[in-house]
């Protein structure tokens, strides 16, 4: 990282970024091009390790690129706000923000009770519920909703973060 000034060092903290965030922002490596997808998320923390969870409709593009090359690199952010610069000085202007990267494998969740799981963790990140004790750890999931949906998670465990304040 070339500004060290604005490094996130603590795990902690970077996970607490994480819990803000909204959207992840995943990268694939198409055969001609690059391809970015904005996403909704879900998440776990093991030790230093992130693992994101996403969903999707069981077919295309993104989903033809993963099941090729399911190398992936995330991005995500937040607090974003204008500092307004010195008068006269354009330059001088910049964003206050917030973000982590890292890179993983996207894997294909397969398992109905982890399937489950991914879906709980991305309705509790969205709801900021802080535990499993919500009506969402009670939710039943259609086996008809459950067929038709792609659940997949990228592990990481070279996540980065950095802000600017």
């Amino acid at each position: 990282m070339r500004r060290k000034d604005r490094e996130i060092k603590s795990i902690d903290d970077i996970f607490s970024v994480v819990e803000r965030c909204q959207t992840v922002h995943v990268a694939m490596a198409d055969e001609k091009k690059p391809y970015v997808v904005a996403l909704n998320f879900g998440y776990d923390r093991k030790g230093s390790d992130l693992i994101l969870y996403l969903h999707s409709a069981c077919e295309g593009k993104k989903i033809d690129i993963l099941r090729k090359n399911p190398l992936v690199y995330f991005q995500m952010d937040c607090a974003g706000e204008y500092i307004e610069g010195v008068p006269g000085n354009p330059c001088s202007s910049s964003w206050k923000f917030e973000s982590v990267m890292g890179g993983g494998t996207a894997a294909f969740i397969t398992d109905e009770s982890e399937k489950e799981h991914a879906l709980r963790r991305i309705l509790q990140h969205y709801s900021r519920a802080k535990d499993d004790s919500s009506p969402r750890k009670a939710a039943v999931f259609p086996a008809k909703v459950m067929e038709n949906l792609c659940l997949w998670k990228i592990v990481s465990s070279d996540i980065t973060g950095k802000r600017h304040r």
